[in-house]
């Protein structure tokens, strides 16, 4: 346990750069979305503003572990660190999930606050929708996230093999290629179906957004997502986690 804790405040101080400058980021959109509403007098450009922010943390935990490990790659450390492989992939991926969320919740705290201050939005979103659209954010871009772990490991790993080391993003793609066909002909089977039917989850209003010109409309329909697709998630974030646990163990070449 003193271990991981150990790798976790390194990468934790690996990864603040990174959260300080989206900190930094959104105070500029948030100081330049301030001064338009205030010239075309558009306050409701602050709230929009705000929304987009939240959206937009769906790359920022993809992107602050591919940094972390582009990082440990250059230096390369991992080949000489004697802790397992789970424990160091799993280190970055909980220090930046840590500060992704730290973000993420700040953003939607000030989105909250900005929303219940204009009548024009206010009606549109509860602070139940927003917290819901930030929430839903987050675990996309945490799955993504895994998927950036086993690319990265992959991708590597590939390296060592001299007749595919020029084609690796060909391969990558490949990979994606075919998991996402293996899936497809997956869902299509009967049995299959039937289950994602039976078990169904209620998640209430889902967000819906247009923008125009001189216009900005929001709206939330109901939507139910299946219980058996939700766990072909969390098995698939496993498996691939474990995967590239596995690739790292081998000592990739980085």
């Amino acid at each position: 346990m003193n271990a991981f804790k150990g790798l976790l405040k390194k990468d934790i101080k690996i990864s603040i750069g990174y959260f300080y400058t989206i900190l930094i980021f959104m105070a500029i959109a948030f100081a330049a979305g301030w001064i338009f509403s205030n010239y075309y007098d558009a306050r409701m450009l602050v709230g929009v503003i705000s929304f987009a922010l939240i959206i937009a943390h769906v790359i920022y935990l993809p992107g602050s572990l591919l940094t972390s490990l582009n990082l440990e790659g250059k230096t390369q450390l991992w080949l000489h660190n004697p802790q397992s492989s789970v424990k160091l992939l799993l280190s970055k991926l909980t220090a930046c999930s840590l500060l992704s969320l730290c973000s993420t919740v700040l953003i939607t705290i000030i989105t909250i606050i900005f929303i219940t201050s204009l009548n024009e939005m206010n009606e549109m979103f509860s602070t139940g929708d927003i917290v819901m659209i930030a929430v839903a954010i987050w675990a996309i871009s945490f799955y993504i996230s895994i998927w950036v772990i086993f690319y990265w490991t992959v991708y590597h790993s590939i390296a060592r093999i001299q007749a595919l080391k020029k084609f690796r993003w060909l391969v990558l793609i490949a990979i994606w290629y075919i998991w996402k066909m293996l899936t497809g002909l997956f869902g299509k089977i009967s049995f299959v179906q039937a289950l994602k039917e039976k078990w169904m989850l209620n998640l209430g209003n889902v967000f819906q957004m247009e923008t125009g010109s001189n216009s900005f409309q929001a709206s939330f329909e109901m939507m139910d997502i299946s219980i058996f697709v939700l766990a072909g998630y969390c098995l698939t974030a496993i498996l691939i986690f474990w995967l590239s646990s596995w690739a790292l163990d081998k000592k990739v070449e980085v």
